[in-house]
């Protein structure tokens, strides 16, 4: 089959396959990013059609040639408007950059207008990724792991830290179907085991990406967590 590179209110498409129609439709948030690249990759082996916003779609590298993309930015109301029409799902990895955080105010706006987006389209559901070392649970228990972990943020990137309980204050206050992803940290090293989820106890220190990743994809479907924020890591 030949590829082609088509352009569709804005999307392009450069396939290779053909599409199936009855596929559920997703927009990943995030996708040229250490998360967001295996979220793709394991949504698009589910049989999703995945829908994303990006800067430079030359980073989605092959992943360009089967996601339809739209090259702008979450600053740009029209761009995250368009990202997100005619998905039942928004999943979000976005995060300020941690050599060159922005201003937590500039994270805080640009998530205030993705909620109020959401809330007008009608999404399903908004899955977004923060971090074990900030707020979001019921009765939270804050042990050493958590407080050391929230130590090194605050040592290292205070501004991603404060960007993201602004973040996380905005989800809460929504009428949307949320869940808040809190990972600890992220690593690409191989599983130690189970995934652990709790809105009260964080289990471990770190948590392998494709556990991660395999842990948001199984929310779409699922009602657990639903207006939640779990705290994620291996045993």
């Amino acid at each position: 089959m030949r590829s082609f590179c088509s352009l569709k209110n804005n999307f392009y498409q450069e396939k290779q396959f053909t599409i199936n129609n009855t596929a559920m439709q997703i927009t990943i948030l995030g996708s040229t990013g250490f998360l967001g690249k295996v979220l793709v990759e394991k949504a698009l082996e589910r049989g999703y059609e995945i829908k994303t916003l990006v800067r430079d779609p030359e980073k989605l590298g092959h992943l360009k040639q089967r996601v339809q993309y739209l090259k702008g930015n979450m600053f740009n109301s029209p761009d995250v408007e368009a990202a997100v029409e005619g998905s039942e799902i928004v999943i979000s990895t976005i995060a300020p950059n941690k050599r060159i955080p922005e201003q937590p105010d500039k994270y805080h706006e640009a998530m205030k207008g993705l909620v109020s987006t959401l809330e007008q389209k009608n999404v399903q559901k908004f899955i977004h990724v923060g971090g074990a070392a900030h707020l979001g649970g019921m009765n939270e228990k804050w042990d050493f792991k958590r407080r050391f972990l929230r130590f090194i943020l605050l040592l290292l990137s205070k501004k991603i830290l404060i960007t993201k309980e602004l973040e996380w204050k905005e989800i809460k206050q929504s009428s949307l179907n949320w869940i808040l992803v809190r990972p600890s940290g992220i690593v690409t090293k191989p599983s130690k085991g189970r995934v652990l989820a709790s809105e009260t106890y964080l289990a471990g220190l770190s948590i392998n990406i494709n556990d991660l990743a395999d842990f948001i994809l199984q929310q779409i479907h699922s009602d657990s967590w639903d207006k939640k924020a779990p705290l994620i890591s291996n045993e």
